[in-house]
């Protein structure tokens, strides 16, 4: 089981449909919520948790209510009920990006904007550096970028694994990037230990809105 989940949040949500779905999220996650100083923070904060118990619900056949979450040491949050059940969460501008699996998962998506190159330089490893100069300079900055921000939250250990420590092209025989979304703004890539066919849904508000009504 490896299942995508594209939400484009747009357009945004009413107030009274955020503070409808609010009380769908555990007390510490509305404490969390409601201290972010923009809507659009709250907001996507609030979607990308309901996103996650709405797939993992239809998943197991637990009750959202049934759901209980905690985080590793570095702050990667897990499903306490099964060890089976592993997800991950992204989010860039209007998009949030969510992946359910029975084995660990990473995912990450940015929007492709312009970008200082020098990143790369400081960031990356040579072979990628290299890969990113040679053409298509900023779409494969973001392609590279996605695969090892994926990484990272699949190994779950957050920034305590340096960008330029790995390379995304080193041969890995137990590690695949796939991608999972690519359109004239954003790209996403999963990170999982083998390469599977996906199931990528795409959603804008109001489809997601009403599958969860």
């Amino acid at each position: 089981m490896f299942e995508v989940v594209i939400l484009t949040i747009i357009p945004e949500l009413a107030q009274n449909e955020f503070d409808a779905l609010l009380p769908l999220v555990s007390p510490e996650k509305q404490e969390r919520i409601r201290k972010f100083h923009f809507f659009r923070d709250a907001q996507n904060c609030l979607l990308g948790d309901i996103l996650v118990r709405t797939v993992i619900c239809r998943t197991t056949g637990l009750s959202n209510k049934q759901l209980e979450f905690s985080m590793n040491e570095y702050g990667k949050p897990f499903l306490m009920n099964t060890h089976h059940i592993h997800f991950n969460i992204s989010h860039a501008g209007h998009y949030i990006a969510c992946a359910v699996s029975d084995e660990p998962v990473g995912i990450d998506i940015e929007f492709i904007k312009p970008v200082d190159l020098k990143i790369a330089e400081r960031f990356f490893s040579s072979d990628e550096t290299a890969y990113i100069m040679a053409d298509k300079q900023i779409y494969r900055f973001y392609e590279v970028w996605t695969k090892k921000e994926s990484r990272i939250k699949w190994e779950g250990e957050g920034l305590h694994k340096p960008l330029p420590s790995f390379s995304v092209f080193e041969p890995n025989n137990h590690l695949t990037y796939q991608i999972a979304f690519q359109n004239n703004e954003a790209i996403c890539h999963v990170c999982s230990t083998k390469p599977i066919m996906l199931s990528v849904s795409v959603l804008n508000t109001a489809m997601f809105l009403q599958s969860i009504d």
